[in-house]
C-alpha cells in the first residue's frame, strides 16, 4: 500500500491516509512501557497485549474501510500488512512458516524488544498485540500469540512468535480512528526516508502510532488503578520529553522558524500548540487545540491531558530557558474549546 502521510497545519496533526496518527521519536513505546512497568510490574503484560491488539485491529479495519488496505487473499494481505508496519517504523515482520492453523513469525527491528526491568524477561507485549490484530483480520478467527525467542535475552538475533488460530471468533472491541474526509488544501506531504532498520520523518527517527493508542491505554489503566494513572502519565511524559530533547532544536528553528513549545505539534502531531507570553518573555500559558490526549475513549468527564502536560513541562526549560510547571486549567475532554495549561 502507499503510505500517504500528511501534516495539517491548521490543526497541528498528522494524517496517514486521512486517519489521524502520532509521529513519535524512536523508542517512545519502550519508554511508555517502562513507565507503566515500574508501577504495575507483571500486570502490564495483559494490559499492553489487549490495548495493542484492539488499537491495531481497529486501525487496520479503518484502512480497509477506506480502501487503503485490501483483503485479497491471505498471502497478499499478509504482505501488504507487513509492509505497512515496516513503513510505520515499528518492526519488519516475516512469515517463517505456516501449518494448518499455526504460524511462525519473526520481527526484526521490533519496537518493544527489551528486557522487563523487574523480572529480566522479554518485553514484547505490544508486538504480541500487533500480531493478534493482524491475524484476527487475516483468519477471521481468534488467535493466541506467544513469544518463542527474544533478541533482548541473547537467545536469537531477532524476535520469534508462534500464532495458534482458534476455532471460534468472539466479538472484539473496536475503536474507530479519527478519520478526516473533508478536503484541506493546506495539507503538506511529509518527507519520509528510511534505511534498513528505521524510518525518518523530517529527518528524525520515528514511530507512527494510531492516535487512539494513548487515550485507550490510560483509560484502561484508569479503570484498574484509579487516579494512580496520573502519576504514570507524568512519568511517561518525562520519558518522552527525554527523547525529544535529543533533537537539535537549532536545526529545527532554521527549518521551521519556530523555537518554542509549538514546535512539538510540527514534530509529533499532538495538536496545534499556541504559546502565550508576557512582556518579559516568560511563557505564561499554553493552549493546545485538537489535543491527542483529550480524545473520548470512554465516558470519563474529567481533564485528562496529564501525559501532554508532562511532556510540555519537561521540555519547557530546553526550549524557553525557563523551568515551567504546567497546570491544566481547561480541557477539551470536558467540552472546553481548548486544552489550556497555565504556568506556575
Amino acid at each position: 500500500m502507499d503510505l500517504e502521510l500528511e501534516y495539517d497545519e491548521d490543526r497541528g496533526i498528522y494524517l496517514l491516509n486521512k486517519i489521524r496518527v502520532l509521529v513519535l521519536p524512536k523508542g517512545s513505546i519502550e519508554s511508555i512501557q517502562n513507565s507503566v512497568n515500574i508501577i504495575l510490574g507483571l500486570a502490564t503484560k495483559s494490559i499492553f497485549q489487549e490495548v495493542s491488539s484492539t488499537v491495531f485491529y481497529s486501525f487496520l479495519q479503518d484502512l480497509i474501510k477506506r480502501k487503503s488496505l485490501k483483503i485479497r487473499g491471505e498471502e497478499k494481505t499478509e504482505i501488504e500488512m507487513f509492509t505497512l508496519f515496516k513503513e510505520l517504523g515499528i518492526g519488519r515482520i516475516n512469515k517463517i512458516s505456516s501449518d494448518l492453523r499455526n504460524y511462525k513469525i519473526s520481527i526484526d527491528g521490533n519496537m518493544n524488544s527489551f528486557l522487563n526491568i523487574i523480572t529480566n524477561s522479554p518485553y514484547c507485549f505490544n508486538s504480541i498485540g500487533l500480531l493478534t490484530g493482524i491475524y484476527r483480520i487475516i483468519t477471521n478467527k481468534d488467535v493466541e500469540v506467544t513469544e518463542e525467542k527474544c533478541r533482548s535475552t541473547g537467545d536469537a538475533d531477532t524476535d520469534y512468535f508462534n500464532i495458534n488460530v482458534k476455532e471460534t471468533k468472539d466479538e472484539y472491541t473496536y475503536i474507530p480512528s479519527q478519520v478526516f474526509d473533508e478536503k484541506n488544501e493546506k495539507l503538506k506531504k511529509i518527507e519520509i526516508t528510511n534505511d534498513e532498520t528505521d524510518i525518518f520523518i523530517n529527518s528524525i527517527p520515528s514511530e507512527i502510532i494510531p492516535v487512539v493508542y494513548f487515550p485507550y491505554l490510560f483509560s484502561k489503566l484508569r479503570k484498574i488503578i484509579g487516579q494512580g494513572v496520573y502519576g504514570i502519565e507524568n512519568q511517561a511524559g518525562k520519558e518522552l520529553a527525554k527523547l525529544y530533547q535529543q533533537y537539535n532544536l537549532q536545526l529545527i528553528k532554521e527549518k521551521y522558524g519556530i523555537m518554542d513549545l509549538s514546535v512539538i505539534s510540527i514534530l509529533s502531531g499532538f495538536g496545534k500548540i499556541t504559546t502565550l507570553k508576557n512582556d518579559l518573555g516568560y511563557l505564561l500559558e499554553v493552549d493546545v487545540y485538537n489535543s491527542f490526549n483529550a480524545l473520548h475513549i470512554d465516558d470519563a468527564i474529567e481533564k485528562r491531558c496529564f501525559l501532554l502536560g508532562s511532556i510540555l513541562s519537561s521540555l519547557s526549560y530546553k526550549i524557553t530557558g525557563t523551568m515551567l510547571r504546567l497546570n491544566e486549567k481547561e480541557c477539551s475532554a470536558i467540552n472546553d474549546e481548548v486544552c489550556k495549561f497555565s504556568f506556575q
